[in-house]
């Protein structure tokens, strides 16, 4: 399963989006313009807007605004993935050269500031005050996921309660935010349950990022477009190992601590990964991804069924078994 067959119902909606995401960056700027010709052509999954329109379509139809709410939400996540990589010394993003290895440290800064004023400007021209605050309170959960992932970073002892805390805010509410966007710009407004989508988004994105954790332990770089155990090598906590460190009692999470504690070398990370699934990290990580899943699609059984809820139940399914 992929995005692309998962999305076919509103193919016409997304290939609007495309033309106009590009277009709405354009300026006399030379610079500007060959950086946002690299981004468009590396683009991602497209998924916020994906479940901007799939949601706004559940009990209603999308709208202009949905388009508007779209571009705006795919720009800021644009800016933060551009500063992501400058703070991570990124240089892949979806296997090819980030803006960060191409144009440095204050170039990727700026076009990142840029992207997010191109976002501030459509929010000013939406005049929506229910979006602005949903936008508002998500770009700041979002800052504090980022900035208490790097305060815990190395510290392997902290609770299951804080991690889930950390991705909640620095993932799940960005991609719970989306869902609520959609509801908030159907044409069907009163009816679009906006609550439930949000929390169908939150469980949504806890399921998306838990799996994440799991990539940099089994996925591949071929796939996931990034090297295998780049977050173990930045010391960023993940499940999997969480897991590891704090479930066993035998000499094998102490050596498993021995390891990350120490100077690693390359070949150290085959050693962690074979002791975080020996220890049950593994496993334990890929129950909470799908459990997490199994919330998002109850938060979907009282709508009625059609392509659109269809989707949006492949979607959840997706988060907790992709690949990539």
């Amino acid at each position: 399963m992929d995005l692309i067959a998962v999305s076919d119902c509103i193919a016409d909606e997304l290939e609007k989006f495309e033309q106009r995401f590009t277009t709405v960056l354009r300026t006399d700027v030379e610079l500007i313009n060959e950086i946002i010709t690299y981004i468009a052509a590396h683009k991602g999954k497209r998924l916020r807007p994906i479940l901007i329109f799939l949601t706004a379509n559940l009990n209603g139809r999308s709208t202009a605004r949905t388009l508007d709410a779209a571009l705006i939400v795919e720009l800021i996540h644009t800016a933060s993935l551009i500063h992501d990589d400058v703070v991570d010394d990124a240089e892949l993003r979806r296997g090819a050269p980030s803006t960060y290895s191409i144009w440095k440290n204050r170039t990727s800064i700026l076009i990142g500031d840029y992207l997010f004023s191109q976002a501030l400007q459509k929010i000013v021209q939406l005049n929506d005050i229910e979006i602005s605050q949903v936008i508002a309170k998500v770009t700041r959960r979002m800052s504090e996921g980022e900035l208490l992932q790097m305060q815990l970073a190395g510290d392997f002892t902290i609770d299951e309660s804080t991690y889930f805390r950390m991705i909640a805010d620095k993932t799940a509410c960005f991609i719970a935010s989306a869902c609520e966007i959609g509801a908030l710009t159907s044409s069907n407004k009163q009816l679009a349950q906006r609550e439930q989508l949000r929390r169908f988004g939150e469980y949504l994105g806890m399921a998306f990022q838990i799996r994440d954790d799991l990539l940099d332990y089994i996925g591949s770089e071929s796939t996931t477009g990034k090297p295998v155990g780049n977050d173990l090598k930045q010391n960023k906590i993940t499940l999997p190992l969480l897991y590891a460190l704090q479930h066993s009692d035998n000499g094998k999470a102490e050596q498993l601590r021995a390891i990350i504690q120490s100077k690693r070398t390359p070949s150290d990370f085959e050693t962690i990964q074979i002791l975080v699934s020996e220890l049950g990290g593994v496993q334990y990580a890929q129950q909470k991804a799908e459990a997490y899943a199994r919330k998002a699609v109850k938060m979907l059984s009282s709508f009625v069924d059609s392509p659109y809820k269809d989707s949006l139940e492949k979607l959840a399914d997706f988060a907790a078994i992709r690949t990539e």
